[in-house]
């Protein structure tokens, strides 16, 4: 899984009885990006027991979930999140009846330990080791939750530091070869592969339904939306018997059991199941599900209907199949497919961000050369190529591309890709190592029915506007938010895509200009879409075609169609732009048509470049 391949590849084995303890006695190793393979083996445990790592530890974890179990087995261990304060902090790291301090924190709280610790006038960087686990998160939720990077910025610096996790993911970063890293890949000596049944449907729901109700086997599903999750429980009619595991985002908690249903945003340790417990993606990894039930394994995949409930094979189901430390019974996963998806390679993704940074760069050196309103109208062209989006906003590192954002382009086209078609799904837990995998289709003659959350009411409207108001002013920068407000931006622009994607874009005062009315608002984001990347393809074409070169019809319309269809253009009326050969014409000054020499096919040759759409 491990994209640094450049690094020093270390094997070292271990047994079924053996932890990682066992492997390292000492405490992990330094300057090493572990490779566990494996869940519940131990690592945090080898890092918090103060039996073996006899040295101060700040532990990143990427959920509060995580923090809260860990609290429970380590009375010594300080768990920093939202509520904990930089005094608590200090106070801690001053007392002196703990020989070794253990602090575990959340990627976003992690700048109270680093504030506590100049107040206390303890160097972290020469007297603490830093653990991120479960570091694939850093890379997947980076879009999403920007100062999940944060502790990035300090772990280069500190003499004694690693990345750990079953299914590591991280962008390639200098540092790593600066501080001669190794990549250390824990090598089980014994058959650890778990039999999976991925079934392939038209109608997930019904799948849904019939697997749940096969026998009385407890069920754990994993599916990352509460609302299909209230859908599937409705048509069952478990309410009674089933509980839903999610964050508490909005309140969501609480209107969970006003609306009836059992809920919860973490997991007690030692807790009983109910018949059917749903989980969301909060608990898909680092958390120990500590119970003495061994449930069925279900995870859910409607990427027609809703789209965050694909789930990667490579990560998400190693480490969904690894939560419950007692043990589980059957693993399935249902899931549909999507043949429209258009995922890039990473190879296209990168060539995609280097074009668009020339052109970034170019408008740069040309806005410094202007004034007024000219340049404020070069800073909004700029803003709108998409390779803004991954550019640091604070100030040490302005301008420059953060690489967990590439990152989490890269590996989030790479999962779209196997849900193209149900047989790359299936290559793909193939090649996981983890599974024995079997696969068949079912098929429905009932079609499936969307689960679609209830129009957003004007009162609704006004609701989340005012969380957004304060949440996001305009301008504000995303880090400065908490954890958990972060959660909340996230379930809001799930809830009302439009109505935050609109605000965020055009303002408060433009959707009152509006009357809050959506069609009108998804008419405008289409129209600003298609405005504001039509000319992001020109560099592409221009390097496509090559002048003087003779082009058949055919052969520009799949060109032009294939680039269109990439960069997602619309035309006038919202639909996908349709390609002709003669809108060549629009990038290039055209020969006249011709016949196309030693063929019979009508065709242009491009003469030289243009640069206006016009």
């Amino acid at each position: 899984m491990i994209e640094n391949t450049n690094l020093e590849l270390k094997l070292v084995e271990i047994r079924d009885n053996q932890y990682m303890s066992d492997l390292y006695p000492d405490g992990l190793p330094s300057n090493a990006i572990i490779d566990k393979t494996l869940t519940a083996k131990g690592a945090t445990t080898c890092e918090l027991d103060e039996r073996y790592a006899k040295r101060n530890s700040i532990i990143i974890e990427p959920n509060v979930p995580v923090i809260d179990s860990k609290q429970v087995k380590y009375p010594n261990l300080l768990g920093v999140r939202e509520g904990v304060t930089d005094y608590d902090v200090k106070k801690y790291l001053l007392d002196k009846s703990i020989r070794y301090k253990k602090i575990i924190v959340t990627p976003e709280s992690y700048s109270k330990v680093k504030k506590a610790a100049e107040y206390a006038g303890v160097n972290l960087f020469k007297d603490f080791f830093l653990l991120i686990d479960e570091c694939e998160k850093v890379v997947q939720e980076a879009n999403f939750r920007p100062a999940i990077v944060q502790p990035f910025f300090d772990f280069f610096s500190f003499d004694n530091k690693a990345l750990i996790s079953a299914t590591p993911l991280s962008p390639k970063l200098k540092g790593f070869t600066n501080h001669s890293f190794s990549h250390i890949k824990i090598i089980p000596t014994y058959d650890y592969k778990k039999n999976l049944s991925l079934i392939g449907t038209n109608n997930v729901q019904l799948e849904c339904l019939k697997q749940i109700s096969l026998n009385d086997n407890k069920k754990a599903i994993f599916l990352n939306s509460p609302d299909y999750a209230k859908t599937l429980i409705d048509k069952a009619d478990i309410r009674n018997h089933s509980k839903i595991y999610c964050s508490n985002q909005e309140n969501a908690i609480n209107k969970l059991h006003e609306e009836g249903y059992k809920a919860s945003d973490s997991f007690v340790s030692g807790e009983i199941l109910e018949q059917y417990s749903f989980f969301t993606s909060r608990f898909y990894s680092a958390v120990d599900l500590d119970t003495p039930d061994k449930p069925d394994i279900i995870m859910v995949t409607d990427c027609l209907s809703k789209a965050q409930t694909m789930i990667d094979p490579f990560t998400h189901s190693v480490q969904i199949t690894g939560r419950f430390r007692a043990g589980i019974g059957s693993i399935t996963h249902i899931t549909n497919w999507k043949e429209d998806l258009k995922p890039k390679s990473r190879e296209e993704i990168i060539e995609d961000m280097e074009a668009q940074r020339k052109v970034y760069n170019m408008l740069a050196d040309l806005k410094e050369t202007l004034t007024g309103r000219e340049r404020q109208l070069l800073t909004e062209i700029q803003e709108r190529i998409p390779i803004y989006q991954v550019l640091f906003r604070n100030d040490d590192y302005k301008g420059k591309v953060n690489p967990f954002l590439v990152e989490c382009d890269i590996q989030k086209s790479k999962v779209e890709s196997l849900y193209q078609d149900l047989q790359s799904l299936n290559n793909a837990y193939n090649e996981t190592g983890h599974f024995n995998v079997s696969y068949h289709y079912e098929h429905y003659k009932e079609k499936p029915k969307a689960v679609k959350a209830k129009p957003l009411s004007r009162e609704r409207k006004l609701q989340i506007l005012e969380r957004l108001q304060d949440l996001k002013p305009e301008g504000l920068v995303l880090k400065f938010l908490t954890e958990e407000q972060q959660e909340e931006l996230r379930s809001l622009r799930h809830e009302a895509p439009e109505l935050c994607k609109y605000y965020e874009k055009f303002g408060m005062d433009k959707i009152i200009e509006i009357d809050y009315d959506l069609a009108t608002m998804k008419r405008q984001l289409k129209s600003a879409h298609k405005k504001e990347i039509y000319f992001v393809p020109i560099d592409e074409i221009h390097n496509t075609f090559i002048i003087g070169r003779p082009y058949s019809e055919n052969e520009i319309v799949t060109t032009l169609q294939n680039i269109y269809d990439r960069y997602e253009l619309v035309d006038d009326n919202g639909k996908p732009l349709q390609a002709k050969a003669t809108y060549l014409g629009k990038y290039f000054r055209l020969s006249d048509r011709m016949t196309i020499p030693n063929t019979r096919l009508k065709g242009y040759i491009p003469l030289e470049k243009r640069y206006s759409l016009e």
